[in-house]
This record gives C-alpha cells, structure tokens and sequence, in this order.
C-alpha cells in the first residue's frame, strides 16, 4: 500500500532544496504504484474467474446420472459425473447408441471412459444446443 506520508517528505525535501532526495523518494514511490497496479490486474482477472466459476456452480444440476449446466435458458450437456467429482472439471460426454436394435443412447466420457446408461435419451434439439463456456474449477 502506498504510505502517503511519503508525498509530504517528498514535498519537504524539494523546499529544503535536496532535489536528488526528492527524486529519488519520487523514484521509490513511482515503483511501488506499478507494484500494486501488477498486483492488482491480477486481483481483477482472478475475481472474474471466481465470479465464472461461482456462476457455473449455481448453474449446474445433477440428473442421477450426468451433471447438466443451464446457460442462457437452455439445458447443457451432459458432463462426466466422476470426473467432476475428482477434479471439478466439467467434461461433455458423448453421445452414442447402445446398439442398432434399441433407441437407448450411452454417454461416454472421452476423458475417464466412464460410461452411463440413460433412462431417457437427449433430444435432438437438446444435443445440438449451443455450448456454454466451460471453464474448469480450480484446485
């Protein structure tokens, strides 16, 4: 944090005629605001990645099966359960038929191969909906 005490020394030196003390506090200060205007760029991108992080876990729900994440109105998904739990990352899982005789489709993490079996297939509309950001939590 800046001492603002220091301007005033500054402030001080220049009327008792010592310039290169006062230049030399200016100096020192000077590189002290660009520490903190650093530090707090920083800050900044880190509180927007928290505010997405917090967004997406208000926005996420779990069917028994996969985890889904509503944005923008619409139902995304779905993402891998087990991988979500071990590291919080949000992994879509595929969508394939369980065989050519039976409608039932099977999801399919490409990450962890966890495999999970439905009761109620997606929509085709509900698959080819626009994805959301997905930004993984962090540890």
């Amino acid at each position: 944090m800046i001492e603002y005490y220091r301007f005033y020394e500054v402030e001080t030196l220049m009327n008792q005629g010592k310039l290169q003390e006062a230049v030399a506090e200016l100096r020192a200060l000077q590189k002290l605001y660009l520490e903190l205007s650093q530090d707090n760029s920083k800050l900044k991108v880190q509180l927007h990645d928290l505010e997405e992080i917090l967004s997406i876990s208000q926005n996420i729900i779990f069917d028994g099966d996969a985890y889904w994440l509503i944005s923008g109105g619409e139902k995304q998904g779905p993402f891998c359960p087990k991988c979500y739990h071990a590291n919080g990352d949000l992994i879509r899982m595929s969508i394939q038929k369980k065989d050519e005789f039976t409608p039932q489709t099977l999801w399919i993490c490409p990450h962890c191969n966890f495999v999970a079996e439905p009761d109620v297939d997606l929509e085709p509309a509900k698959a080819a909906a626009p994805r959301a950001k997905v930004i993984p939590f962090v540890q």
